[in-house]
């Protein structure tokens, strides 16, 4: 334990900033009395402590450190459950890493600070239905599996430990206190603990576990221990030299995957983090047996390597395939092993032993030893060996030619190292081309498709139309040229033969197809299946030969086949096709033909639909920015023509009130929201954003000026000698057009309840996530109708009072008029040139502010542009113009004071 501090002198002159002191120290003050009953000496007397010594301190921590330092990056416990929950789901986790270390006066004795970090308690959230099986990679340009997700809270606590490490029996001992949350979010603060951890010295295969216990020491709120475990990071010994056995067709083909470079650790590591399906040959029971595995997937969970190419690797076996392999994982089985990379053979030969389990999950120990293990990545692949990378585990106890159990990797890692060598060899061509010209899909079809120019646009999500499910499909080889996510990779040296060959009408491709799915098996699980055949760049016709993966074998009795829309056409769905099984209907594996189709946007159209999104944000700003200077002439307009402010309709300035309040009111809080957020530019210039938060902010003063010039035709009206007659017309109007507001709000609900099913239908075939559309977002589109036809109540007013008076300005409707007549004919302009979306993002023309359709932008507007017509004549004829009555007889407006003594 570290020496107590000395007392400082005491001085006349220093009493007062003493006493002050002492005032700040008092929380640290009781936290050590708190810390008083579980002393160092008290926990830890088997590691007695020591004085550092003079210059003592270890500079380096880490690989780098010049002694051994105790570190852990990731292990497992059990135990504190009511603090982290129970033990029922993974990830639990914990890590150690020293903040300093210094030498002592004992030789063999370190005194370490460290921080340790102890959280478990959520649990793996599968999506039902495997909806959100994939996310979009924006910048990619592709779609990518999601990573496991978990939810709930989790519990996490913190502490600060002080103590001993002995390098000679690899002892550690520390006392401290945590503070944190538990995992119903409780918090817990100067949490007492005592941590005792021991580390294998020397660490190897047989002793590569540190195991330890974190116990609580309060007295009066004690927890359960905690038991530790994770696999030795530092001080490891290699054995002997493990042995690869020759390969079972006496060749391997393997990439050199550092050929011209150094031998890197991480490099390994990465290429190694897949899950590998294990392969349970015929005949291989006994070696199953022998081995104990029995397991579906394999884990190279932990992995530590040497710089000359030693190896050693922490292997789990499970049965599940959502496990993060971020976390020390248990598994239902697993070995430890250690072995090298040999660089001639490009592969990596270990040996190990088993790990067996005690009472608890935690205690674990090395068995019999005896257990081969070699992984390579294949150079050549083909539709039923397409590992990225593969492996070997066998009994070297038995003849290496009887006892070998196969394994390989199950998911291609979207990997982006050097692939130089890497060949595809077709096997199901020749099949697949006979299914495509009995389909009759060789006719020419009209439209440009994609193509090899064009390769990013082959991939596609896909939904199952009956039965529920959806997938996602990509490319691995397009001709001989290896696509990689993102972009197509030259393995062929002959480039120009590439060239060539990348030009033909009918190119060979394969595919990786993942997929959740109601099938005739197993029920909504993750899956994948792996194609190869042709595709036809002239008809964007595609036909492929499939083979799923089951449990213990795989099916390759399945016809994939696609039809891609071209790429100018204006469709939603840009690829329809089906999944269909070529068994007789009497075979078990045998199923229902799976029609599959794909909504979304090629590449082009992506950034086509960007673009708009940036022009419509502008319009937006444009219109709004018009529609204020258009009120703000015709406030200039009344104030020159005064007798103009009684003879404006009172209904209509309400009904455009209310048109820019309701935007304001539905977007109040991302008016405030949206400033604070990170503005991104999705193209060049189009900050979209920022054009909203100017929309609001401009809709905001064109609706307080609209508020004035309400307010003064209020005032005018309320002052007019005729006021009696003005306000008898103005009912009239009121009479007129609220019934018909009301009538369409009405057919407006009818419409709802009847389109609201088509919507349901129609999410349901294609599995979107449900998106609320309820009755007052109809309501609101409505509203945008009548503002449509917001000059009807100055015409009918105009018609009751037969005024000639100019109350508008022709500046304000005609410019108005064509404000609300302009998105209709955009949304014309939009229809024939941008592909519609199933959720398009509309920053201007949106069908939430207006009704748009083919018929809609017809008649809104002319109707808008009659009505203006109609006033522009009344305001020079009578409002009563078109009645041809002898007898009418216009009315003027007078003026008079409203000065009062």
């Amino acid at each position: 334990m570290a020496p107590p501090r000395a007392n400082p002198s005491h001085h006349p002159l220093l009493v007062l900033p003493l006493l002050l002191l002492l005032l700040l120290l008092i929380p640290a003050a009781a936290a050590d009395a708190s810390l008083s009953s579980f002393s160092y000496s008290r926990h830890c007397p088997n590691l007695p402590s020591a004085l550092d010594l003079p210059g003592g301190q270890v500079s380096a921590l880490g690989p780098d450190a010049p002694v051994p330092v105790p570190e852990v990056s990731t292990g497992y416990f059990v135990g504190g459950d009511r603090i982290f929950g129970s033990d029922t789901y993974q990830p639990r986790s914990f890590s150690l890493f020293p903040s300093s270390v210094a030498r002592t006066t004992n030789a063999s004795l370190l005194h370490v600070s460290a921080t340790l970090t102890v959280s478990g308690g959520r649990r793996p959230f599968r999506d039902r239905g495997g909806r959100n099986l994939f996310e979009y990679d924006g910048r990619a340009r592709h779609f990518r599996p999601h990573l496991p997700r978990f939810t709930g809270r989790r519990g996490s606590i913190t502490f600060g430990l002080e103590g001993y490490y002995s390098t000679a029996s690899g002892d550690l001992c520390m006392v401290g206190t945590g503070s944190g949350r538990s995992v119903d979010g409780t918090p817990v603060h100067f949490l007492p603990v005592v941590l005792r951890l021991g580390f294998p010295i020397p660490a190897n295969v047989t002793r590569p576990f540190v195991t330890g216990r974190l116990e609580n020491v309060d007295t009066i709120n004690p927890i359960e221990p905690i038991s530790l475990v994770a696999y030795a990071q530092e001080g490891y010994v290699y054995g002997e030299s493990a042995s690869c056995p020759p390969p079972p067709a006496g060749r391997l083909d393997a990439l050199q995957v550092f050929e011209n470079r150094n031998f890197s650790c991480a490099h390994l590591s990465s290429m190694l983090k897949s899950p590998f399906r294990l392969d349970y040959p015929n005949g291989s029971e006994s070696i199953a047996s022998s081995l104990g595995i029995h397991q579906s997937y394999m884990y190279v969970n932990r992995m530590h390597c040497n710089d000359d190419g030693a190896v050693r690797a922490y292997v789990a076996f499970t049965n599940q395939t959502e496990v993060s392999r971020y976390y020390f994982m248990l598994g239902e089985k697993a070995v430890v092993v250690d072995g090298f990379w040999d660089q001639k053979s490009s592969r990596l030969c270990l040996k190990g032993c088993h790990v067996v389990k005690g009472p608890s999950r935690v205690d674990l120990a090395v068995g019999e030893c005896g257990i081969g293990m070699s992984f390579w990545f294949p150079a050549v692949w083909s539709l039923q060996q397409r590992s990225f990378s593969a492996g070997l585990v066998w009994n070297a106890s038995l003849e290496s030619g009887e006892a070998i159990a196969a394994g390989s990797s199950a998911i291609t890692p979207n990997y982006r190292g050097n692939l130089s060598g890497l060949k595809y060899n077709y096997t199901k061509v020749d099949e697949a081309m006979k299914h495509y010209e009995k389909s009759g899909w060789n006719k020419n079809r009209k439209g440009k498709f994609p193509d090899s120019n064009s390769y990013r646009d082959l991939v596609f999500r896909f939904f199952v139309q009956k039965g529920g499910g959806s997938g996602y499909a990509s490319p691995v080889t397009i001709g001989s040229m290896l696509f990689d996510g993102n972009s197509l990779v030259d393995q062929d040296p002959h480039f120009q033969h590439v060239t060539a060959e990348m030009k033909q009408r009918l190119l060979n491709v394969s595919y990786d197809i993942y997929y959740v799915g109601n099938w005739s098996l197993e029920s909504f699980h993750r899956r994948h299946i792996s194609a190869e055949g042709v595709y036809d760049t002239k008809t964007g016709s595609l036909c492929m030969i499939a083979c799923r993966e089951l449990n213990v074998s795989s099916d390759c009795e399945i016809l994939v086949t696609a039809q891609f829309s071209s790429l100018d056409a204006k469709v939603a769905q840009h690829v329809k096709g089906t999944i269909k099984s070529l068994r007789k209907k009497t075979d078990p594996l045998f199923f229902k033909t799976l029609d599959i189709a794909s909504y979304g946007m090629y590449v082009e159209q992506v950034d086509e639909s960007i673009w708009r999104m940036d022009l419509e944000s502008t319009m937006a700003l444009i219109s709004m920015t018009l529609a204020c200077i258009f009120i703000a002439v015709q406030l200039f307009h009344v104030k020159k023509v005064p007798e103009a402010l009684p003879a404006m309709s009172i209904t209509m300035l309400v009904v455009l009130a209310l048109g820019y309040m309701i935007p304001l009111v539905l977007n109040f809080d991302a008016l405030f929201k949206n400033s604070n957020k990170q503005t991104v530019p999705l193209s060049g210039g189009g900050w979209l954003e920022v054009n909203e938060v100017m929309v609001r902010i401009i809709t905001m003063i064109t609706f307080l000026l609209q508020l004035r010039l309400l307010q003064l035709a209020w005032s005018a009206r309320s002052v007019d000698v005729s006021k009696a007659e003005s306000w008898s017309a103005e009912k009239k109007v009121l009479w007129i057009c609220l019934p018909l507001y009301i009538i369409g709000g009405v057919i407006t609900w009818v419409v709802h309840m009847r389109s609201n099913h088509s919507r349901r239908m129609l999410r349901q075939v294609v599995h979107l996530k449900p998106i609320e559309h309820a009755f007052w977002e109809d309501l609101v589109s409505y509203c945008g109708l009548i503002l449509d036809g917001f000059l009807l109540p100055q015409v009918i007013l105009n018609v009751f009072s037969d005024s000639k008076v100019r109350a508008l300005s022709p500046g304000f409707y005609i410019g108005s008029t064509l404000i609300r007549a302009l998105p209709h004919v955009y949304d014309v302009f939009r229809r024939q040139h941008f592909v519609p979306s199933l959720r398009p993002s509309y920053m201007y023309a949106s069908p939430h502010d207006d009704l748009f359709s083919l018929a809609w932008d017809i008649v809104i507007p002319c109707g808008a542009l009659l009505l203006s017509v109609l006033l522009f004549f009344q305001q020079w004829r009578g409002g009563a113009f078109f009645l041809c009555s002898k007898n009418r007889k216009t009315r003027e407006y007078e003026m008079v004071s409203t000065v009062s003594s």
